[in-house]
């Protein structure tokens, strides 16, 4: 039998730290590991100061949703609250696992690191190209 589920972070004996939406299996000393995603933190190269999470698969080689975890190779497991990690992570597999095309929000400012979409750039360099 499953508990509830949630967005939680893994910490494994191997060392890795994994961000996935989880659930224990109840008398199995085992977790079922949903999504799961790697976050590592990178400070912008551009824009000093700026920190940014980069997500990737914790599996590189499939797209398989669901793992089992032995609670022995488990140091700790932590729920994460923070909306906006969550939001990151929930994006992160719909692209990834659902193949949702991610399109930012029209909110997005340069100082949020927003240039362009690809459209309007093309139109905007091919201008320039034929007035050279």
């Amino acid at each position: 039998k499953m508990l509830e589920k949630f967005v939680a972070v893994i910490k494994l004996t191997s060392g890795e730290e994994i961000v996935a939406r989880i659930s224990e299996l109840e008398n199995m000393d085992k977790i079922l590991v949903e999504c799961p995603a790697m976050m590592n933190c990178q400070s912008s190269q551009r824009r000093p100061g700026i920190n940014m999470i980069k997500i990737e698969p914790w599996i590189k080689s499939g797209k398989e949703t669901t793992y089992i975890i032995d609670m022995n190779k488990v140091i700790t497991t932590s729920e994460i609250f923070d909306e906006d990690v969550i939001g990151a992570y929930d994006k992160f597999v719909d692209a990834y696992y659902n193949g949702v095309d991610f399109v930012p929000t029209p909110n997005m400012t340069r100082d949020m690191g927003y240039i362009s979409n690809v459209k309007d750039a093309r139109k905007v360099l091919e201008k320039l190209w034929k007035e050279s």
